[in-house]
């Protein structure tokens, strides 16, 4: 059945970018990380962690105790990454607003708010990110990414990477025991740039194997640009299956009405 797959969407809405022959004609900066230069150079600022903050406090999440860092001097740690979504939440840990498109991270134990330089073992890329939010609460990784600095590492279609993390030294210097009255320096991070882009999602997941069988029937139905994204649905985990994105000039529901004639029924439009 691939070959009329193919026939529908090349004559009717010309985005068989999404099957078998690959992603011709869709951006690939935003998808596989190939940003411009001036993006493995981004920059961070971030004031000296106030560590009576309720965020830098030791917490309990799912019945294990944590006890963030009270310095990142020195921190270097070679780990997992993974990276979250959209529906990860509005706010950050810190109580700032979560922004995906940003250069930004969670870590559970650094202070917050941290500079951190991650990079991609697996193809060398670097970046740096404001770690201001809590996580992964998931055994055996080190950091959750934003999406705007998992596509600048090159690691949104695997899900998670081998990285090297080290913490930065503070940009200026705050007292930690500063009231909350007190003016604190801004923080500030590089952000990915461009338009929002279209994904067709199939639905979202609590377990990861469903998550990669319903990617699987995907595969099997000639689609290959297709994403596992993690992230966070009211507190709870879920793992969400999304085609795309789009290619430049399809409106997603003429891409649905498509996905329907094709035989699948629960593709809805996300934008990211």
């Amino acid at each position: 059945m691939i070959k009329p797959v193919v026939h529908l969407l090349y004559g009717v809405l010309s985005i068989a970018a999404l099957l078998i022959s690959g992603c011709a004609g869709v951006s690939q900066k935003a998808t596989q990380g190939n940003l411009p230069a001036q993006a493995a150079a981004a920059s961070c600022s971030a004031p000296t962690p106030n560590l009576r903050a309720a965020y830098n406090r030791s917490y309990q999440i799912h019945g294990s105790l944590y006890h963030p860092l009270q310095s990142a001097a020195g921190y270097n740690v070679r780990g997992l990454a993974s990276w979250y979504g959209w529906e990860s939440g509005s706010k950050t840990s810190m109580g700032t607003p979560f922004r995906p498109r940003a250069y930004t991270a969670a870590s559970r134990d650094l202070p917050l708010p941290t500079c951190a330089r991650v990079t991609n073992l697996s193809n060398g890329r670097s970046i740096v990110v404001l770690v201001n939010d809590r996580g992964p609460f998931v055994d055996g990784r080190s950091m959750d990414l934003s999406y705007g600095a998992a596509s600048a590492l090159g690691m949104t279609r695997q899900g998670t990477a081998a990285v090297q993390i080290v913490a930065l030294a503070p940009s200026s210097i705050t007292p930690t025991g500063a009231s909350s009255s007190e003016p604190s320096p801004s923080m500030h991070t590089q952000e990915i740039q461009g338009p929002t882009q279209t994904y067709l999602q199939t639905g979202a997941f609590k377990v990861l194997n469903h998550a990669t069988l319903e990617r699987n029937r995907l595969y099997a139905a000639g689609f290959r640009d297709v994403l596992v994204v993690p992230g966070l649905v009211k507190g709870q985990q879920y793992y969400k299956v999304q085609v795309g994105p789009l290619p430049d000039g399809v409106a997603a529901v003429q891409a649905v009405a498509a996905m329907k004639k094709m035989g699948f029924h629960d593709f809805y439009p996300v934008e990211q």
